[in-house]
């Protein structure tokens, strides 16, 4: 009788896949996390899709968009508290300029900051209070027709965060 044992190299190739077959699940998985898809609707009943990232804990709130060198147009990143007030963001160590969208706990756009500059330490203060902020690439919130008075289309936002 034959024994029927794998050559090394073989079993080291094969450990070798199965390792980065795990390690693409997981990391998929990882960059995925508290990711959601959220849709702006116009005053002029227009629907408009973000995929954003959702900003919950204090550390994540703290870092935001922080260091990062671009963001795509359809992308955002969605800061949620647990209770409406008044909500202040400056530019520091932000690498590409912004729309600020303050939105209150009615899912109401109340005011948008437009092109806030990157790396400016001046404070961006919501005019009334809010319980999300919704950071946009610059521009975006003209191009698309996203003014005060447009609500968030997703009532769900924790069970989808």
């Amino acid at each position: 009788m034959k024994n029927h044992l794998i050559k090394p190299e073989i079993f080291s190739f094969l450990m070798l896949l199965v390792f980065t077959f795990f390690f693409h699940i997981f990391t998929s998985f990882a960059s995925d996390f508290n990711k959601s898809q959220i849709i702006v609707i116009t005053v002029d009943k227009h629907f408009e899709y973000f995929n954003v990232e959702c900003a919950i804990s204090n550390s994540e709130k703290t870092k935001g968009l922080m260091f990062r060198k671009e963001l795509g147009k359809d992308e955002g990143m969605l800061f949620i508290w647990e209770e409406d007030a008044l909500r202040q963001f400056w530019m520091k160590n932000t690498l590409i300029n912004l729309d600020i969208l303050f939105i209150n706990s009615d899912f109401k756009i109340v005011n948008i900051e437009e092109r806030a500059q990157s790396g400016s330490t001046r404070i961006i203060s919501s005019k009334f209070p809010v319980k999300y902020v919704l950071e946009i690439n610059a521009g975006q919130s003209e191009i698309r027709n996203i003014t005060p008075g447009a609500t968030l289309g997703l009532k769900k936002l924790h069970d989808q965060c």
